[in-house]
């Protein structure tokens, strides 16, 4: 591996254990996070995965290993300002996160502590709920939004910064089903329009399944690695981690045990439709 412009994060041989630990959450892990790229992290509880989304953001140091963000090393104190302005993070309860009573000074409070000027923060406030689609509620409260807003202003946030990276740590595990997707809607746009390169952190195949790249943790260490399709294929392995896979991958996996000639690595209804049409037909 190399440091390129094209690498938004790198770990190499990288490795942590909390203190006192007998041994590491994460255990020499190797991947990079490509620009432009949506990645989904998953595995069971303990796995490593919100440790290993922790150092991508600078908030933990690796102890063996290294992390570099946009080409900077995460070791150096020097430079944990310029990391986390370049790989933003949105954390799992967005009541934690939301530190004003004004949407809009909300988003304002992190360019405000970095001496954005203010005609400059106004700009940037208005891109940035523009983006997530919540400009017209600049001037609510934030406790009178649903979850699922409140998640969008979170991004917001992090998005008037100007990320190369957003990091989302099981930013949707505490939403209902229609306000995980209004944030995924939103992740997926910024990524595709603005080019920000997404790392999820989430215990939801579905969610997993939209992503370009999927890393599997177990025990600390990448267990599997694939697109969606070559991971979720894989569904005894898969089980044996102690995951699912999506609900139509796991009919196709059914189906296919029962003598039926179906595709394997369905991931959607859609698919799923398209495939028992194919099926019809040839009777």
């Amino acid at each position: 591996m190399t440091k390129t412009d094209k690498n938004r994060i790198m770990a190499s041989n990288l490795s942590y254990a909390y203190p006192e630990a007998q041994k590491f959450a994460v255990n020499d892990v190797s991947m990079c996070v490509k620009q432009g790229e949506f990645l989904a992290i998953l595995g069971h509880n303990g796995s490593g995965k919100s440790t290993l989304a922790k150092l991508f953001n600078a908030l933990y140091v690796p102890t063996k290993g290294s992390v570099w963000v946009c080409g900077l090393d995460t070791k150096e104190d020097d430079f944990v300002f310029d990391i986390r302005q370049h790989a933003g993070m949105v954390f799992q309860n967005p009541d934690n996160q939301i530190v004003a009573t004004v949407v809009e000074e909300d988003v304002a409070f992190g360019l405000e502590n970095n001496g954005v000027e203010p005609a400059q923060i106004r700009i940037r406030i208005k891109e940035a709920l523009d983006a997530v689609q919540m400009g017209a509620f600049a001037k609510k409260a934030p406790h009178m939004l649903s979850g699922g807003q409140k998640q969008r202003v979170a991004i917001a946030g992090v998005l008037a910064m100007k990320p190369d990276v957003i990091i989302l740590d099981e930013s949707t595990a505490m939403l209902d089903p229609s306000g995980r997707r209004e944030v995924m809607n939103t992740v997926h746009r910024l990524n595709k329009e603005e080019g920000i390169s997404v790392v999820i952190i989430t215990h939801y195949m579905s969610e997993a399944a939209t992503a370009d790249y999927v890393l599997v943790m177990d025990e600390g260490k990448i267990a599997m690695s694939g697109t969606p399709r070559e991971v979720f294929t894989k569904v005894d392995k898969m089980r044996k981690l102690g995951l699912d896979v999506p609900p139509m991958t796991d009919l196709a996996h059914m189906l296919g045990e029962d003598g039926l000639n179906v595709r394997a690595d369905i991931l959607t209804v859609e698919e799923m439709v398209e495939e028992v049409c194919r099926l019809s037909s040839n009777i």
